[in-house]
């Protein structure tokens, strides 16, 4: 986009992590926002942080699996605001453990969210975006979308969806003022993992939890500059972090190998029945 200063933007997932260090960081280059989330707590902190750089910031309460609740949200923003021309779907779950393990009401849970919440986000606003001078998505997905990692079979599932759909989105888009990027960040200090689902989900966040995970996971704020930065140069993908850069070295050099990654966690941690070894921290 080649202007930020007084555009609207709409943040999903905007109440901690990711979402908010995104919005703030908008707002400081001068778009207004409106902030999307489950929790009504965490909406107030964004949004006062977002009023402290000097924009306007409206809640709105929304579950992005909710397919009515989402198509509500455009005439809101436009109510608003007037306008938006950034969507960031940025709303997302996790699950831990072997897929074996995993229910399928936990199944549907995550595919609901990170999958169904970005497809939502994007057909309720692409009209309102369309009629924008200039106008961008960005989609979250997460380095296991570059490559499926054991311990992480739905996980896997909705990010390596997201990811695909984000490039033939973009694709189907290129001739129009609407640009499209999909984020592929590593392992990302947030509150998804505090919130986890699966077998492994208590360990995983003990793993959040640990001395170590300051050390281990970067802050939000750097998936947020580059979330900015892609907006600004028009994107197709952003990888963020060493590991994230990792693993998509490894999907373009060995494709199709997370069997090498499989095996070493058997060895760490030999499978019992269904459940297993220590699963890998990821946005």
């Amino acid at each position: 986009m080649r202007r930020l200063h007084d555009r609207v933007a709409v943040v999903t997932g905007a109440g901690s992590g990711i979402g908010q260090a995104t919005s703030v960081l908008l707002a400081r280059q001068g778009l207004d926002l409106a902030l999307v989330d489950l929790r009504p707590e965490g909406l107030e902190e964004t949004a006062a942080l977002v009023r402290a750089a000097g924009r306007t910031a409206t809640s709105h309460l929304a579950d992005v699996a909710d397919a009515d609740r989402m198509a509500e949200l455009p005439a809101e923003v436009l109510d608003a605001h007037g306008a938006c021309h950034v969507l960031v779907n940025n709303a997302g779950v996790t699950a831990a453990g072997r897929f074996e393990a995993e229910s399928l009401e936990d199944l549907r849970w995550i595919v609901g969210i990170n999958v169904w919440g970005v497809v939502h986000g994007c057909r309720a606003f692409l009209p309102v975006l369309r009629r924008m001078d200039e106008a961008h998505i960005v989609n979250l997905s997460s380095m296991v979308g570059l490559l499926g990692l054991p311990q992480n079979a739905s996980y896997s599932l909705t990010k390596g969806a997201v990811r695909s759909f984000s490039e033939a989105l973009r694709a189907e888009l290129i001739s129009t003022s609407i640009g499209v990027t999909v984020v592929l960040p590593g392992a990302i200090r947030t509150n998804i993992m505090f919130g986890a689902r699966g077998a492994e989900a208590d360990r995983l966040a003990r793993m959040g939890a640990s001395r170590l995970a300051p050390l281990a996971l970067r802050p939000p704020e750097a998936v947020a500059r580059r979330i900015v930065r892609a907006i600004e140069k028009n994107q197709a993908r952003v990888v963020v972090g060493p590991d994230a850069r990792a693993v998509d070295l490894v999907s373009r050099v060995l494709p199709g190998r997370s069997g090498l990654v499989g095996r070493l966690l058997d060895r760490l941690a030999p499978a019992n029945g269904p459940t297993g070894a220590e699963p890998t921290a990821r946005h």
